[in-house]
């Protein structure tokens, strides 16, 4: 064999030893990542449906990421598991873990998403994040999903998880001051809501809470102003956010400062209860943009109202709990203006139904936050505190109670008889 033949030979497995080198290579650059989801979360399906289909199609097998859903008890394990092996601040839906960056939300994936994986591409690729476990149920998953899966879906675990669970005190402890703040708006929601059933059935028993009456609603008023406040200390460069949680911040100042300086409550309730419901709508507006529109909110100093907003509980029957509060406010200042052509206890009687139903479904809500999700909405607690003040502006007066209870004292126990 002449020279010239043994070289190119030699040239020919050259070029096939390179190419089988790069396609080892190829196979074995690849990022693998874990995404957290809920079905009934919308963000989620925003992520799923609208951004994810085009990153799959860019990366292809390059790209392999394990889905896993945190709706059933296993899938919440997961989670928990690689927030407590990671030191994962946020506990909100969804969640995209390539290597040790951790994305969050609708806005955050599709944005970072494909810089690190092209990154981690044109670095050799991305392991598995650090999660115990997580390498033998992204095997199972994948084993299921090449054999049952349609082309073009991503890998679902659906096998068990590790054995340890999220007790109430690490969902408290996610965020004390926050939760802890629910927790006693919670409570005076609940007394609020007795005050008003023994009020209602003219029990003198609660004239002695009435009687104080504006300290309650400016302290309520204060504590808003407070929420207010610590929106705007951490403000995040949202000149609209800002704008509206300085409103908030004023109506709540000038509601507090009526209160103290107005001894005469229907004069005080003649013009704060317009002033709080306005508020109560600009915080519903709020929360109605940002669910419907699957935006990040700007929570402030405290809170997490992105996990908040986006767990399932932001909605109730598909409609974004932001619009049913606007349906709320609205209906109450309806009632307060257009309602004076009723007799005034009638017009008293729906605004303190109103009120009531409002407060027992922001109870509802705050219960949720610190004792289910374990995150705290500073947005929905001031939307809280707007109903309570509500409530106890319409509530009767002492008088008007003690009056009742003296209709029933003297009331016949028997009808008389008629000849």
């Amino acid at each position: 064999m002449d020279v010239g033949k043994r070289w190119r030979i030699t040239v020919v497995m050259l070029i096939l030893f390179l190419m089988g080198f790069s396609s080892i290579q190829a196979q074995e650059d690849q990022v693998l990542g874990v995404f957290f989801y809920s079905p009934s979360c919308p963000h989620c399906r925003d992520v799923i449906e609208n951004h994810w289909p085009g990153i799959q199609g860019e990366f292809g097998d390059q790209l392999r990421v394990l889905f896993i859903n945190t709706s059933i008890p296993s899938g919440s394990q997961w989670m928990h598991t690689a927030r407590v092996s990671m030191n994962i601040e946020s506990f909100g839906v969804p969640m995209l873990i390539i290597g040790d960056n951790v994305m969050v939300g609708a806005i955050d994936i599709p944005l970072r998403a494909p810089i690190i994986i092209r990154e981690g591409l044109e670095n050799g690729g991305i392991p598995l994040p650090n999660i115990p476990g997580i390498e033998s149920l992204y095997a199972q998953a994948m084993e299921e999903y090449i054999t049952t899966s349609p082309e073009g879906e991503s890998p679902t675990a659906s096998t068990s998880a590790p054995s340890e669970t999220e007790s109430l005190g690490e969902r408290l402890g996610r965020d004390p001051v926050a939760n802890g703040l629910a927790i006693v708006i919670l409570v005076v929601s609940v007394g609020s809501l007795l005050v008003a059933g023994l009020a209602a059935r003219g029990t003198q028993a609660v004239t002695q809470v009435l009687s104080n009456r504006k300290l309650i609603v400016g302290g309520l008023a204060l504590v808003g102003a407070g929420l207010a406040a610590s929106v705007i200390a951490g403000w995040q460069n949202e000149p609209l956010v800002l704008a509206l949680a300085v409103s908030v911040l004023v109506m709540f100042g000038v509601s507090a400062y009526g209160i103290w300086k107005q001894s005469d409550h229907q004069k005080m309730a003649s013009w704060i209860f317009p002033v709080a419901a306005l508020a109560g709508i600009v915080i519903a507006a709020y929360l109605s943009y940002i669910e419907i529109t699957l935006t990040e909110a700007v929570c402030g100093a405290v809170g997490d109202c992105n996990t908040v907003q986006q767990s399932p509980y932001a909605r109730v029957f598909g409609i974004p709990v932001g619009v049913i509060g606007i349906g709320g406010y609205l209906s109450l200042l309806g009632v307060w203006y257009g309602g004076r052509r009723l007799a005034h206890s009638r017009r008293q009687q729906i605004l303190i139904g109103l009120s009531v139903i409002g407060v027992a479904f922001s109870s509802y809500l705050t219960f949720l936050e610190p004792f289910v999700i374990g995150a705290s909405c500073v947005w929905c607690l001031m939307s809280a505190v707007v109903m309570l003040m509500l409530l106890w502006i319409v509530l009767p007066t002492r008088e008007r109670v003690a009056n009742s209870q003296q209709r029933k004292k003297s009331a016949p126990l028997h009808a008389p008889a008629h000849s």
